[in-house]
């Protein structure tokens, strides 16, 4: 971890709380010279800025902007910190969106565990708010299972509900997507580098037969299944079994390998440092859910998932 690494949780029942915690984490980024910035909802944010005003190194973001999706917000994060020519801190505060069912909640709670393997080196720092108000018990339970600190009289403590995220990943909160019961639409076989564009075809065939995904998502997507399954082949062992089931606006690919099954669940949150492979970072980038766990028979399995919103 980077000794300016922080990533600290306050959970509130009033706007009074809010506001003084959103002050003064807001006054410590400000006088460390570090760059702050406050998002939430726009009524949050208005809330916010009517009270914190404005200045030099303040800004303020719409969580429909910021955060549309977990993992396209986790790395947009690492992009930026990653390729700062100055080591400026970044500080945020806000609240993580509330997905729109359990599975979208699910999904951001994961990305709340993952921020600790995806940010921790660098000079980051944040205080994630959660509302009682708004956030069901349940809700509430990930947050103080993911965040190392929580902030108490305006002090971070010690977390003693924290979890770490190969941990988390495992326990019922992050409720781990699984590969549908049903039939794949489509699988193959992969023995050899040689034989890669057979799964990138797999994808691009039943993708287009059986889904409305847009074109620049399927080509993604084959991207990720293409990386992932080298990956297999280069840290698992031959055969790779490649598995494709479709929905009307979702696509799911099941990678599994022959080898030991020993890859780390969290493989692929860090920015590669040049010597590390960069198949999974690459691939997590490009879905918008990978989780890594074993196969049936003992190796490694790989679970892609990409969903869009029909027009």
């Amino acid at each position: 971890m980077h000794s300016a690494y922080r990533h600290g949780l306050l959970v509130h029942d009033t706007d009074e709380e809010l506001i003084e915690g959103t002050r003064a984490f807001v006054a410590r980024g400000l006088d460390s010279g570090g760059e702050v910035l406050v998002h939430g909802s726009r009524d949050r944010v208005a809330l916010l800025r009517e009270a914190l005003g404005t200045g030099p190194r303040l800004a303020y973001g719409f969580d429909d902007e910021l955060y549309q999706a977990p993992m396209r917000t986790l790395f947009s994060y690492q992009r930026t910190l990653a390729e700062r020519s100055e080591p400026t801190n970044l500080w945020v505060t806000g609240t993580v969106p509330l997905g729109l069912d359990a599975t979208q909640q699910a999904a951001w709670l994961r990305y709340e565990s993952a921020v600790d393997d995806a940010l921790g080196t660098y000079p980051f720092a944040a205080l994630c708010t959660y509302d009682t108000r708004r956030r069901p018990a349940s809700v509430i339970a990930g947050a103080l299972a993911t965040h190392r600190t929580v902030n108490v009289d305006l002090t971070d403590r010690d977390n003693p509900q924290y979890v770490e995220p190969g941990a988390f990943l495992a326990a019922p909160l992050a409720q781990r997507p699984e590969a549908p019961a049903t039939q794949a639409c489509a699988a193959t076989i992969i023995h050899d580098f040689e034989h890669l564009s057979a799964g990138r075809d797999l994808v691009k065939v039943g993708a287009y037969r059986h889904s409305a995904v847009s074109p620049q998502t399927i080509e993604q997507f084959r991207v990720a299944v293409n990386e992932v399954t080298s990956n297999g082949l280069l840290h698992g062992r031959a055969p790779v079994r490649v598995s494709l089931w479709t929905d009307v606006g979702s696509l799911t690919c099941l990678v599994e390998d022959s080898g030991p099954g020993l890859v780390d669940p969290m493989a692929g949150y860090r920015h590669p440092d040049g010597a590390s492979s960069m198949g999974l970072w690459v691939a997590r980038q490009l879905v918008d859910d990978l989780v890594i766990g074993s196969s049936p028979s003992g190796g490694c399995s790989v679970l892609l998932t990409v969903t869009e919103q029909p027009l």
